[in-house]
């Protein structure tokens, strides 16, 4: 029975293992590894931030939900990928072959390129699940004092979906086309914020 290690638990990487299983049935042994033992489904961090949901509302515990497709699951994480040998070196020391293997580890935030930047230094993210409840946190705190707030993703980055849609969740204003090559700057009303509650968010990857 060949063995298939899908490397990335986000919705690259689930949404394989499921595939894979619903293609191939039983006649393959699949495992997927991540560092986290926990799926966070990234499109709703905005409305995290904005505290339409909470954390926990978009976090699904994986070795339990993978368990019941016959999916086998390692949270260690991989070190490195030694194809030669058809092994991954993870994070622990162990080895783990393979015959097919499916590399799905996503982006990987790059705040540290920019002096200042993400939710360690001077702006917030919603970029993760994490960073979006420390948005939310801000956003409420924002609310009781509305004013400008820059929404944007920074030069480079691969996303600027995440951008757009908090942008449109703040403001009653769509933001022009030519926002696109930066930032934009939107003003929230009280109002706003008593329907849809904030945070000052830069987005990366």
């Amino acid at each position: 029975m060949p063995k298939i290690v899908v490397l990335g638990a986000g919705i690259g990487g689930i949404s394989m293992a499921y595939e894979l299983r619903t293609t191939l049935g039983r006649q393959a042994d699949i495992v997927v590894v991540s560092e986290s033992e926990w799926f966070h489904f990234v499109p709703s961090n905005p409305w995290v931030a904005l505290q339409w949901r909470k954390p926990e509302d978009i976090k699904v515990h994986l070795p339990e939900v993978l368990a019941k497709l016959g999916i086998g699951f390692d949270a260690a994480g991989a070190k490195r990928v030694l194809p030669v040998e058809n092994t991954l070196e993870l994070n622990d020391g162990r080895r783990l072959s393979y015959d097919y293997l499916v590399i799905a580890t996503g982006p990987a935030l790059a705040f540290d390129e920019i002096p200042g930047l993400g939710p360690d230094a001077n702006s917030l993210s919603i970029c993760h699940v994490d960073h979006a409840g420390k948005a939310a946190d801000r956003w409420e705190r924002f609310c009781q004092d509305p004013g400008p707030i820059v929404v944007g993703a920074v030069q480079g980055a691969s996303c600027f979906g995440p951008a757009y849609e908090f942008a449109l969740m703040v403001s009653p204003t769509p933001p022009s086309p030519i926002s696109a090559i930066s930032g934009w700057a939107v003003s929230v009303t009280p109002r706003a914020c008593s329907s849809r509650c904030c945070a000052i968010t830069t987005s990366s990857g």
